[in-house]
């Protein structure tokens, strides 16, 4: 009876977990294939500009908005409570995701480029859960519009606790995922852009 009552739970987490959230009409989505369920394909923060601007300035403030820095992925897998003492031994497993080049992509004579970064999320669920989000930012400039896109879009928990840290991994769209923060994250680095370039 149990084991029923426990199945039952479960595939009504997974029913509920594949009705995807309202989102912006700037996010594309890609489905996961279960059910209803999508991942985050593309955000598209694209805008004009109030005045001409060369390409070298879109460069520039690519430089300073996006960063790519190594990040410290952590969790406390493994740790246990001593049958005999009743003491408490953490683990504390780190793993070092390193950083890359700033410019995957540079196209002066067609005014493009693709610039890769990370940005951590504001602290979630009551300050427990911090996200590192990382993207390949997709910049052209064509007479007065700003085409930026996000793609590659994927996040990792900075610290998993007692559960194993599997790192980076596609953002799901469903209630639960923390797409809302990641999100939130792509915009402050748009947002950052638009002033630097205006």
């Amino acid at each position: 009876m149990k084991k029923i009552v426990l199945l039952s739970f479960i595939i009504g987490l997974v029913g509920c977990s594949s009705n995807p959230i309202d989102l912006p009409s700037n996010i594309k989505t890609i489905p996961t294939g279960m059910g209803n369920s999508t991942y985050i394909d593309e955000i598209d923060k694209s805008f004009q500009l109030s005045t001409d601007v060369s390409f070298e300035k879109i460069k520039a403030c690519s430089v300073d908005v996006i960063t790519n820095d190594s990040v410290v992925l952590r969790d406390s897998a493994g740790s246990f409570v001593g049958v005999y003492t009743g003491n408490y031994y953490q683990n504390k497993n780190s793993s070092v995701v390193q950083g890359g080049n700033l410019f995957k992509y540079v196209d002066d004579s067609g005014k493009s480029l693709v610039a890769s970064g990370r940005i951590k999320t504001n602290p979630q669920q009551g300050g427990l859960i911090v996200d590192i989000v990382q993207y390949d930012a997709k910049i052209s400039l064509n007479k007065n519009n700003i085409n930026l896109k996000f793609q590659n879009i994927k996040a990792a928990q900075e610290n998993t606790g007692g559960t194993s840290n599997v790192g980076f991994r596609n953002i799901g769209t469903w209630s639960g995922a923390r797409a809302p923060a990641a999100i939130s994250a792509i915009d402050q680095v748009a947002t950052k852009f638009k002033n630097c370039v205006n």
